[in-house]
């Protein structure tokens, strides 16, 4: 399929990793404008991360030229739109003649006037005619992840992140789970320039029985679907949001409303009453039929036909 995915030039996890996957499905017939340079140089999402070596593969053959042409005389199957570039582009999408879709993966819904265009959304609970779509997982944060599948288990629950002004939820929780469970590895930092590298990350996740998930600025959160690929019992805060194909309650996840039914699951796992290893293993199986970015690609090109009739 001919695909065009205009972008902007900042790390974004929704749109870099719908480029990620629609790239392994269709190769270079799937068109980035302007070349988004940040996701060729192997940064997912944080700037201030490890790069992922061999994130993309190579663009030498992505034609990039005459794209206004292309656009008015109908060449691509569907135009995605990064909400972040509407404005820049919009001379552009006003000749446009293709199915278009416009895709709002920001923390919190960007207002999005209607108008001839699907609009693809991370954070949606469904009620607002958007298709849902959440993050995903890259095969190559998968194997990352695997080399440190045989890591000791070594503490209970396990949760590394940053605190800031918008998690004040999440910042008190996690002072209550720290005094609750001192052998867990609960530990968190104030937002900044510099973070744990993504080797000694995993290494630490896979050193827990208990992984956690707490909302940060948005409710879907890329340590969601990290957690689920560890060998280890993904917890997570009940969220409102439409996963297509979301983990199954009592079977890949458990979800707590707050920290008394938490720390009391929690309690359940230490005491062997839960299989934290079959609920490890049953997550990182479904995670991998439904929610790498190849999959969520796939489920974002059939969910287009439908909506344009193709």
């Amino acid at each position: 399929m001919n695909i065009l995915l205009l972008g902007a030039a900042y790390p974004n996890y929704v749109p870099d990793l719908l480029l990620h996957g629609l790239r392994r499905l269709f190769g270079d017939s799937v068109v980035d404008y302007p070349r988004k340079d940040i996701v060729y140089d192997g940064i997912c999402g944080q700037p201030n991360l490890d790069k992922v070596a061999g994130f993309m593969a190579d663009d030498a053959e992505v034609d990039r030229s005459d794209i206004e042409a292309k656009v008015a005389s109908g060449f691509f199957d569907f135009v995605i739109c990064d909400v972040r570039a509407f404005n820049e582009q919009l001379a552009l999408l006003q000749r446009n003649s293709c199915p278009l879709a416009i895709l709002d993966g920001e923390d919190f819904p960007a207002p999005i006037r209607p108008g001839p265009y699907v609009i693809l959304r991370r954070e949606t609970d469904g009620s607002d005619f958007s298709i849902p779509l959440p993050m995903a997982i890259p095969q190559e944060i998968l194997d990352w992840i695997d080399r440190h599948a045989d890591e000791p288990k070594t503490h209970s629950v396990g949760f590394l992140g940053s605190r800031s002004p918008y998690t004040a939820d999440r910042n008190s929780m996690l002072d209550e789970l720290a005094r609750l469970f001192p052998d867990g590895l609960v530990n968190s930092w104030e937002v900044g320039p510099v973070a744990p590298g993504r080797d000694g990350y995993y290494r630490n996740l896979q050193s827990c029985k208990i992984v956690l998930n707490l909302p940060g600025a948005g409710l879907d959160t890329f340590r969601y679907w990290e957690n689920a690929a560890c060998n280890a019992l993904h917890m997570a805060k009940k969220m409102p949001l439409m996963v297509p194909n979301d983990f199954r309650e009592g079977r890949d996840i458990i979800r707590f409303s707050g920290i008394r039914e938490l720390a009391h699951q929690i309690e359940r796992v230490l005491s062997d009453e839960i299989d934290w290893r079959a609920f490890a293993q049953s997550s990182r199986q479904w995670l991998r039929l439904h929610h790498t970015t190849t999959r969520r690609a796939q489920q974002v090109i059939d969910k287009l036909k439908t909506a344009f009739g193709r």
